[in-house]
């Protein structure tokens, strides 16, 4: 009888380890397929500046407000893409450039409408500072790799 139970008794003591290991969640924000987004949120890109740039309580509002607009604007090219992804017969090329271009645009308009309101002084420093984040994570990635296949080597 003592064997039976000590026996259960460890049976459940591993059971409970075995789940509680499955049951782990991380403290990040995760997005699909479980992997931890990278994506700031407009305020948390609107303090990122302010902490850079010095900018004043008025110019965070109005940069977070510019930040909450342009995350909507995206969001709804997202949607977009998605349902032309299905009906688009174009080749990767085609419309990689088709995107590149529809990002170069934008990112020309965002700076356009940032430089309004904190200056053409500060928005140079933010250009100088994005730069030299783009630089850092360009030299973290492996032959400018990106996406989920940046460790499978290169075949020939």
């Amino acid at each position: 009888m003592k064997k039976v139970a000590l026996m259960a008794l460890v049976a459940i003591f591993t059971l409970s380890f075995s789940l509680t290991a499955q049951n782990r969640s991380d403290s990040g924000r995760t997005g699909k397929r479980g992997m931890t987004e990278m994506r700031w949120t407009a305020k948390d890109r609107a303090e990122n500046m302010e902490k850079q740039l010095g900018l004043t309580a008025e110019q965070k509002a109005k940069v977070e407000a510019l930040f909450e607009q342009q995350d909507a604007k995206r969001k709804e090219q997202m949607a977009k893409q998605q349902e032309k992804r299905a009906e688009m017969t174009q080749d990767r090329e085609a419309r990689r450039s088709e995107m590149m271009e529809m990002r170069n645009k934008a990112v020309a308009e965002n700076d356009a409408e940032l430089e309004k309101i904190i200056g053409k002084e500060k928005m140079e420093q933010w250009k100088t500072y994005r730069d030299a984040q783009m630089k850092k994570m360009r030299e973290r990635t492996p032959s400018g790799q990106r996406g989920m296949n940046r460790n499978v080597p290169k075949t020939i």
